[in-house]
Parts: C-alpha cells; structure tokens; sequence
C-alpha cells in the first residue's frame, strides 16, 4: 500500500537524519558467519519482518496525537539505495535469500517484486527444500534469535 503524503514526508526526513541512518545500520544489522545476509537484529513482526520505527506522524485535527510510523526495515533499507518515493512504485520486496530477516538490497536478496511474484518464487523454494525456518511465510517459528 503506498504511503501517503505525511507518512513520506516523515520517512525521507528519517533518510536524511544521520542519526536515524546510523541507528538503522549500525544498532539493528549484524553479519552472521557462513550468511550473505545482513541480518536484523531489532522489532520483528508477527510476520518475521524487521519494523523500524522512523518517526512520528503530526496530527493534522487538533486535538488529536500523532501517530508512530513504523516500516518493514528491509523496504526503510530500499528506500535508503532507490529514495523514499520508489517505495511508492514497489508494492513488494521479494527476499530472494527466502530469510525475511535480511536487509542487503540487491540480486539474489531484497529487490523489488510483486504480491504474485512473490509468492511463486516462495513457492519454488518451498518445493527445492528451502523455504524459511518453520515454514510457510509468516508461520511461528520462522524467526530466530541473532545477537
């Protein structure tokens, strides 16, 4: 679903904040000997994808609070190589590595993808032996501890 303007707003402030730059690269990903996946170390969804918090969405009524914007880490890490705005014109980053862990962006990794896609090439490395830790996507125990 493509972010609206304020949310866009708040998350390419977030890419031009060092700080929030440096929290994302250096305090969440860690390498894993024998991996070329950079792997999150941070909030995990219930579906086993990264969340990064980027900042906070002003209310636009008085009155009302804003509202956190939190991301799947792996498309604030697109957004970080192709700009904010390419989020908008990818509905989906496919995990080529099949680990919904991983940040690097590029061949054989996260690259940009369709729902369909997606989900056919999920399906072809379910069927070749390697489907994620504790099966189908978003299934409980997928997700494993990385320190």
């Amino acid at each position: 679903m493509p972010l609206g303007d304020a949310p866009m707003a708040v998350l390419a402030a977030a890419l031009r904040a060092s700080s929030v730059v440096i929290r994302y690269t250096r305090a969440k990903i860690v390498t894993v000997p024998g991996s070329e996946c950079l792997w999150w170390r941070g909030a995990v969804s219930g579906r086993g994808h990264g969340r990064f918090y980027v900042g906070t969405v002003v209310a636009v009524d008085p009155g009302e609070s804003g509202r956190d914007l939190c991301v799947i880490a792996h498309r604030f890490g697109y957004a970080l190589i192709y700009g904010p705005a390419a989020l908008n014109t990818v509905p989906v980053l496919g995990h080529g590595c099949n680990n919904p862990l991983c940040q690097r962006i590029g061949p054989g990794h996260v690259k940009a993808s369709s729902h369909a896609g997606n989900r056919r090439a999920y399906l072809a490395a379910a069927v070749l032996g390697r489907e994620p830790a504790g099966g189908s996507p978003g299934g409980s125990g997928q997700v494993h501890a990385v320190t």
